[in-house]
């Protein structure tokens, strides 16, 4: 940050730096919000990015973003006054950086309701357009998701394409894909994210604003519509399962 803001100008600084090891585990928490559903409020659908970042970074766009486009689609929903027949869920996962520990946490915490999730999709890609949505491998759930998302095809700033089976690992929809729930990741534009990802340079001038209000578009779209499926989403057959391994 020094070298940043010299970059601009000389630049003065004074630091005191103090820290201390504790040896044991520290407390953590994830941050979860949600919209009541109105007919069936034990079923779920969840939208989710993770709140932490990588160390020596300011983590903008690992996850910033994503935590701004799952509170913006939040938000968007509450405003509109939106009556779900199911509950919307948003989660901001923590320590996720370390082993995607807040959605394995979450994960284990709520077993007994995970046959009650229908799906979860995770942005997670730094602050590129998301393009579609990555099914992991998800056969039998396409033809439904396309129909949720097909509105989005029609919108020339939004235009997203039809969803894919690609799978992607080392985030936060992983548990849950693992778990047998409808796991799925925002496949989205590049946008420099293997020069700032994890490093220094992750910071807030990188962020493609007009992007990632396109992305807080499709988390809102994809909750609505698949919170207003006649039936939960489809789980993975054995055989696609058994292709995971």
């Amino acid at each position: 940050m020094l070298w940043h803001l010299q970059e601009a100008g000389h630049a003065e600084a004074e630091v005191s730096i103090a820290g201390s090891f504790s040896g044991k585990p520290v407390q953590v928490y994830n941050t979860v919000a949600e919209i009541r559903g109105a007919e069936k409020p034990d079923e779920v659908v969840i939208i989710g990015a993770h709140l932490d970042s990588w160390d020596l970074g300011t983590g903008a766009t690992d996850n910033g973003t994503g935590s701004m486009a799952v509170l913006a689609a939040a938000r968007a929903l509450q405003k509109v006054g939106v009556k779900p027949k199911r509950t919307i869920r948003f989660v901001l996962f923590t320590g996720e950086e370390q082993g995607l520990n807040g959605s394995r946490a979450y994960v284990k915490a709520h077993k007994d309701e995970l046959a009650r999730i229908s799906g979860v999709l995770v942005h997670d890609s730094g602050t590129g357009k998301v393009l579609t949505i990555g099914l992991m491998g998800n056969y039998a759930v396409r033809e439904t998701i396309d129909h949720a998302l097909y509105p989005l095809a029609k919108v020339k700033e939004i235009e997203l394409v039809e969803p894919s089976l690609r799978r992607e690992g080392g985030s936060d929809h992983v548990p849950f894909d693992e778990a047998g729930v409808p796991g799925f990741w925002c496949v989205q534009d590049v946008a420099d994210y293997d020069k700032m990802h994890h490093s220094q340079a992750d910071r807030l001038e990188h962020v493609r604003w007009d992007d990632l209000t396109e992305g807080a578009q499709v988390m809102a779209v994809f909750a609505y519509n698949v919170a207003q499926l006649p039936e939960l989403l489809p789980r993975k057959t054995a055989k696609e399962k058994k292709a995971d391994q």
